[in-house]
């Protein structure tokens, strides 16, 4: 005795699953080949539990491999409370759509331990001037 109350203290808390929802609005650069290849925002809708998840980010994608046969995305999601880094595999387009799936690689500030994966998907407008839409759904645990 007399530790404390060590005792009731978990040194390493488990991390709990959460349901993620991450919903944006991207722009794709008009430039092909270009390293910063899309920009955008996190909209209002976007949870992390129960929770709202980084409304109003900017989201900055770039590619995320050299090799031209592999399609990665490195997506870097500022926050107000740190950023969310992220690893996104599209599928090919099917017209309008893409589908795909993601996956959190690291956080700093707020989000650091933050991981989680899931599907994708990309609803593009007929102008492609204009942003596409995006929703991410999946599980994280921080």
């Amino acid at each position: 005795g007399g530790c404390g109350g060590e005792e009731d203290t978990d040194p390493e808390p488990r991390a709990e699953t959460e349901q993620i929802e991450i919903i944006t609005r991207v722009s794709i650069a008009p430039t092909p080949g270009a390293e910063v290849i899309a920009t955008g925002d996190v909209l209002e809708g976007s949870t992390l539990g129960d929770s709202p998840f980084c409304v109003g980010g900017t989201i900055h994608d770039s590619h995320g491999s050299t090799d031209p046969e592999v399609w990665l995305i490195a997506r870097t999601i500022t926050c107000p409370g740190g950023e969310v880094r992220m690893d996104v595999t599209p599928d090919m387009p099917d017209g309008l759509k893409q589908t795909g799936s993601w996956k959190i690689v690291g956080g700093t500030g707020a989000f650091e331990g933050l991981r989680g994966s899931g599907e994708m998907e990309v609803a593009y407008d007929s102008d492609p001037d204009e942003p596409a839409g995006e929703t991410y759904t999946g599980t994280a645990t921080r």
